[in-house]
């Protein structure tokens, strides 16, 4: 039975109320071990001479400032006075000035500098090494941590780094594998910045229905990403999760992975659909492109009601980015998520694909033409290029969202080569081997593909390799031979609601409560 607005107003107060004095214990129990203890203070170690760096560095850039402040005025003085006698015999003049201020220690009255100790430089280099190591280790890189730390020329005589060593070594012989088969796959659309703009059905009619049915609020997906790292889930990717392997006659298997985890942690994987922030969307409340920040990593480009223009966390990549540099252990080796891209209005928020290209046979004249195609395609280029860097698979989400399961074999190549040509080739370098299936309409059953099925087996001529539906069951995955299936669930309004409302339990494996995620400006009930 549906709640009706004043329960369910209720029920959101005492949920939210009840999070709000929850304690947490920590479970953590350090064990009394030598190696342990020493990596303990070797870790508060580190973190204090962390601080002591910075303020050295702050120090010696306010005497560098201070010299450069004095060199510049005697710059000025000798300027001056070089003008003032009528310019006769400068460079004499100037070597005068030097003598008189060098002493006479120096063989050609220059005051000889005390040569500048490397120690601090070398103690920094260090410090950093260590640094980065913690930061492998805490994404379950045990070996690339004790690696790292092997390039020091000190790590066979210092204590801390062999402690640190030793702890890596200690937490890497307790980790536990990972069932496949049991790793759920989540996912979103792009996230809604201002609900009361895209959820108002006066202002957009029941396009504000599909964004309430089908989008997820940054509010509510923040929410999410904690309930995900409390709960002990860990982000991995597709390809953590199986691999191509070629045999000796050069046939393609798919492997399993070994994802290596602490007791009590669990993989997921996470996707995006539609990262191209669509024509329809513009004005909507929701980021209309992804850009490089100052700091070289991607961020979102926003422009509020009024026209101001933002730069920074308005949609899932910023938001992930920066939750995972503040808690590494949600990220396994790195991990983020992985971005779907159809094609027909371009990607990322450029409008990339030929159909904009005044200069193409292919050319829509019902589309404004995009006179900086190169720059844009370009741009876009770099923007992939940066996400891949920065943890995230690119998929293919198909060129025009078509449901595969519905068109033609002959409709299915058509759209899998126009996206091929504009996106894979012209974009992401032939790179992309993943496809996230348009209304998660699989070209299959439940049973196992075989290259008798003429649209997997185009696809997989293609070079796909990966292939996700949508089903909401908390885990499907199927390893093939030469491929790897799974199902993803839809954390969105509409399934938020069913099980608010109590039409479907499809989420309690991975909230405690539906209602203290759900966001209050959402108009109720929620339809599909």
């Amino acid at each position: 039975m549906a709640l009706s607005p004043e329960e369910r107003r209720r029920k959101l107060r005492a949920a939210s109320e009840k999070r709000r004095h929850m304690e947490h214990e920590d479970e953590h129990h350090p064990q009394d071990s030598y190696y342990n203890e020493e990596r303990q203070r070797a870790q508060r170690r580190l973190r204090a001479e962390r601080r002591r760096r910075r303020q050295r560095r702050q120090r010696i850039m306010a005497i560098v400032a201070v010299i450069v402040g004095i060199a510049l005025l005697c710059g000025i003085i000798f300027l001056v006075r070089g003008l003032l006698s009528g310019g006769k015999d400068k460079d004499a003049e100037v070597q005068q000035e030097l003598v008189q201020d060098g002493g006479a220690g120096s063989q050609d009255g220059m005051t000889e500098l005390p040569e500048e100790s490397t120690e601090p430089e070398t103690e920094d280099a260090r410090l950093e090494t260590m640094a980065e190591a913690e930061r492998l280790a805490a994404m379950y890189d045990y070996d690339g941590a004790i690696e790292l730390l092997g390039t020091l020329p000190e790590a066979s005589t210092d204590q801390e780094i062999q402690a640190l060593v030793a702890g890596y070594e200690e937490t890497k012989a307790g980790l536990v594998r990972q069932d496949i088969s049991t790793i759920t796959h989540v996912f979103f659309h792009s996230l809604i910045v201002d609900p009361e703009n895209a959820l108002d059905k006066e202002r957009w009619g029941t396009q504000a229905d599909g964004y309430n049915s089908v989008m997820t609020t940054i509010s509510e997906f923040e929410k999410m990403l904690d309930e995900f790292y409390e709960d002990g889930f860990v982000l991995v990717g597709l390809h953590d999760m199986a691999h191509i392997e070629k045999t000796a006659d050069g046939q393609e298997i798919m492997v399993e992975g070994d994802i290596m985890l602490p007791e009590g942690k669990k993989a997921m994987v996470m996707s995006q659909d539609d990262v191209c922030y669509y024509e329809y969307m513009e004005g909507a409340g929701f980021a209309d492109r992804i850009v490089i920040g100052e700091d070289g990593r991607p961020t979102c480009h926003y422009v509020d009601e009024e026209g101001n223009e933002h730069l920074g966390e308005y949609d899932l990549v910023p938001i992930l980015d920066r939750f995972v540099d503040e808690h590494p252990d949600f990220s396994y080796k790195g991990a983020k998520a992985c971005l779907a891209f159809t094609g027909y209005n371009g990607i990322l928020g450029y409008r990339t694909d030929e159909t904009y290209d005044p200069n193409s046979d292919m050319f829509d004249e019902e589309k404004e033409p995009n006179y900086n195609i190169e720059e844009d395609r370009e741009t876009a280029r770099q923007v992939a290029a940066a996400l891949k860097e920065d943890g995230y698979e690119l998929a293919s989400h198909s060129w025009g969202h078509r449901d595969m399961s519905q068109r033609s074999l002959e409709d299915v190549k058509r759209d899998a080569d126009r996206w091929e040509k504009n996106v894979n080739q012209e974009l992401l370098g032939g790179t992309c081997d993943i496809i996230l299936y348009p209304f998660g309409s699989d070209v299959g059953d439940w049973h196992p593909y075989t290259h008798e099925n003429q649209k997997f087996d185009y696809l997989w001529d293609l070079g796909f390799r990966y292939f996700c539906g949508v089903d909401s069951s908390q885990y499907w995955v199927q390893v093939g031979t030469d491929y790897l299936r799974q199902g993803r669930r839809n954390l969105d309004g509409y399934m938020m609601w069913m099980d608010l409302s109590g039409q479907r339990d499809k989420l309690s494996d991975l909230f405690d409560d539906v209602g203290a995620i759900f966001d209050p400006a959402r108009p109720t009930p929620v339809t599909q």
